[in-house]
Order: C-alpha cells, then sequence, then structure tokens
C-alpha cells in the first residue's frame, strides 16, 4: 500500500493556465516535469488539476500542506510564467518546501479569495 504524500502541489492545467493559446511562450510539459522532478526528490506529490479559478494570475502552482487551518495550509503562486520562476518554485520544492520562502518567490505568492457561496 503507497501512502499520500504530505505536502501535494496542484498545476493548473485543464483550463487557460496549461494552454499554448494562452501562454505560447511556457513549455508546459517541461515544467511539469521539472517541478514533478524537484517535488519527488522531497516526496511531494504534484496533481495536475483541471481549474484552480484563478485564470487572471495564470499560470496558477498551489502547494498543499496537511494539518493546518484549511485558510492556511495553501500557498498560492501566481504568474509562474518564467523559466527563473519555475526554476525558483522547483529548488523550494526541491528544499521540501520550507515555511520560508525564497524572496523570487515572494513576488508570485497571493492570497487566494475563495468564493463566495450563492445563496
Amino acid at each position: 500500500m503507497s501512502r499520500r504524500p504530505a505536502t501535494t502541489v496542484l498545476l493548473c492545467r485543464g483550463c487557460c493556465c496549461g494552454t499554448a493559446a494562452k501562454h505560447p511562450q511556457l513549455d508546459h510539459e517541461q515544467q511539469e516535469q521539472a517541478l514533478r522532478a524537484a517535488a519527488g526528490h522531497a516526496e511531494i506529490g504534484v496533481r495536475v488539476v483541471d481549474c484552480l479559478d484563478e485564470c487572471d494570475r495564470s499560470n496558477v502552482v498551489v502547494v498543499r500542506r496537511p494539518g493546518r487551518l484549511v485558510r492556511d495550509r495553501d500557498t498560492w503562486f501566481g504568474s509562474v510564467l518564467t523559466d527563473g520562476a519555475t526554476d525558483a518554485l522547483a529548488a523550494w520544492l526541491h528544499e521540501g518546501a520550507p515555511e520560508r520562502l525564497p524572496p523570487r518567490l515572494v513576488g508570485l505568492r497571493f492570497r487566494h479569495q475563495a468564493p463566495r457561496r450563492r445563496r
């Protein structure tokens, strides 16, 4: 029986984030492979998801940690659109995604506001 990783990377790919139509300058497959390789080293799981509903900030990546309050367990990154951003994110994941973000990732982090529920 395989155990689930404690930390998981959610990589938005099903909608606009993962399309060459919106981001033709980004090699989406190479980015996914780089993040998977780095995360795998630290035993962090990677899941490709359809849409994270933050299309204005695409390319979106979320790092989800367990054991915290729901609103505090996710670290959201937007505009991960360059090799430098991918490299910084991969290096951080390779280190196990410690609480302290490297300066290169601080500018990509944003606070996700959960959509309001309709009544």
